[in-house]
């Protein structure tokens, strides 16, 4: 077997370069994405890492590394901790898990810029208006991505499939702004672009995770493997069901008409993927099901809609992924 290609940082010349100082809060695959490709172009790009342990471990290793094809791109980049940090945080590229997010942020309270910018790039909904509410100053981006990363070992990462990323905003007035940031994080072969609909996307992005991720959690299954037998294809139907019922009632039927058929085909292009909630099951880490399925819920019990198996699919995984469980 061909061994990769190292590439060497000092051979390079910088791509795209930006005046935007970038933190990436979150050094998992995405993150670590978005950094590496960050610093081959030429971006002033940040790690902040969870706590001084991580650090620690970074510091002593050799760097980051990064495997697309045959060609590994390897980088020491700049790395603090939130007891480390020194330097304020303007932007800020978040990464983290749903339910890491805020406890995260909130040990970074004393750095962050009141006018910051803070773009999620994450699963789950709700979690943007946890955070304009605790930082009303700043402003809230959302995003989502498609872009095929996972983790080989601690801090060596597989870019496997390319993708598409949106970034947009909730609020009128902001275009110039997202035009800017769309670029200033467009690092080669990495492509951000604008959504004027940015809810619908990440609407349509929750939806089929929805459906994904639970289901292979439950089967212990790779993503093709829902579609391996007629119990399983019967749960995914009914589950998109209950998903079309609740987005008719909020209006946004429109977003998922073709639900059927995209969760079809997402399973059938990620056939020989792994969720990310079921890695993390496997694992033993604390699950993003809260903001997927339990967001979905959520809004269901709020317009009187039974979700029988959403609810369902929620408490199990809630159960796999607590630390009481075998």
């Amino acid at each position: 077997m061909r061994q990769p290609r190292p590439e060497e940082g000092s051979l390079l010349t910088p791509e795209s370069p930006t005046t935007i100082t970038w933190h990436i809060l979150g050094a998992g695959a995405i993150g670590s994405l978005w950094a590496i490709y960050g610093h081959r172009a030429g971006a002033d790009v940040r790690l902040i890492l969870r706590d001084q342990q991580t650090l620690g471990a970074y510091q002593q290793c050799a760097g980051i590394s990064l495997h697309s094809g045959e060609q590994t791109l390897h980088y020491r980049l700049p790395a603090s901790c939130p007891t480390s940090q020194s330097s304020p945080i303007q932007h800020l590229l978040i990464t983290t898990k749903a339910q890491q997010t805020l406890p995260a942020l909130k040990t970074l309270n004393t750095h962050i810029a009141d006018d910051a910018v803070l773009l999620l790039l994450q699963n789950g909904l709700g979690i943007a208006e946890q955070i304009q509410r605790e930082f009303p100053k700043a402003t809230v981006i959302q995003g989502s991505t498609t872009e095929g990363c996972y983790r080989q070992n601690r801090f060596e990462f597989v870019h496997a499939g390319r993708g598409q990323t949106f970034i947009g905003s909730n609020k009128d007035g902001e275009h110039d702004t997202l035009l800017q940031l769309a670029h200033s994080l467009s690092f080669s072969p990495l492509s951000v672009s604008v959504s004027d609909n940015i809810k619908a996307v990440l609407w349509r992005k929750l939806a089929v995770n929805c459906v994904i991720n639970p289901l292979t959690v439950i089967h212990r299954c790779r993503n093709g493997e829902l579609l391996n037998s007629p119990e399983r294809r019967a749960q995914m139907r009914q589950v998109v069901d209950e998903i079309l019922e609740v987005s008719a009632a909020l209006g946004h039927a429109d977003w998922v008409a073709d639900l059927h058929k995209l969760v079809t085909d997402v399973a059938t292009t990620t056939a020989a993927n792994r969720s990310s909630m079921l890695q993390d099951v496997e694992a033993g880490r604390d699950t993003e099901i809260d903001a997927i399925t339990g967001y979905l819920c959520h809004l269901a019990a709020q317009h009187k809609i039974a979700v029988p198996m959403n609810q369902q699919l929620l408490d199990k995984v809630k159960r796999l992924s607590s630390p009481h469980q075998p």
